[in-house]
């Protein structure tokens, strides 16, 4: 066997014993751990997983919102974008921004953005994305 595949069975060996977590936990010493045992990863790590992630995510936005595929990209990469943050369905309960854009009214859409909970705990982050979605038109 080569070293790669002798590696490859003992990582998946590690991966087996360690087992799967898919939220961050504390293991037995206190340490915070995540997935199959780990404590750490790199920013490019993190990045090819967001990036993996991406085009399910944008989906399953696009199908609890169909009206997505009518509107302009850029109203799409937004709500992508909430959805990240707050989770999908922190971004499906933000149903007054809905109204307004399923009628094309991308003003009161950003105004919704900022009338909210979500504002207030990142409201640099929100405003950013409100400025966006004030400046959408249809296509």
């Amino acid at each position: 066997m080569s070293k790669m595949a002798t590696l490859n069975a003992e990582t998946a060996n590690i991966m087996s014993e360690e087992g799967f977590e898919p939220t961050a936990y504390l293991d037995s010493m206190g340490v915070g751990t995540i997935g199959h045992g780990l404590t750490w990863m790199t920013e490019e790590e993190s990045s090819n997983i967001i990036y993996a992630r991406a085009p399910q995510s944008l989906e399953d936005l696009t199908n609890a919102q169909p009206m997505l595929l009518d509107k302009p990209d850029e109203v799409s990469m937004i709500t992508y974008h909430m959805a990240y943050q707050m989770g999908l369905q922190g971004t499906l309960n933000f149903k007054n921004m809905w109204a307004a854009i399923e009628i094309d009214d991308y003003v009161t859409a950003a105004a919704e953005m900022i009338n909210s909970r979500w504002a207030m705990q990142t409201p640099a982050r929100a405003n950013r994305l409100a400025d966006r979605m004030r400046a959408c038109t249809n296509p």
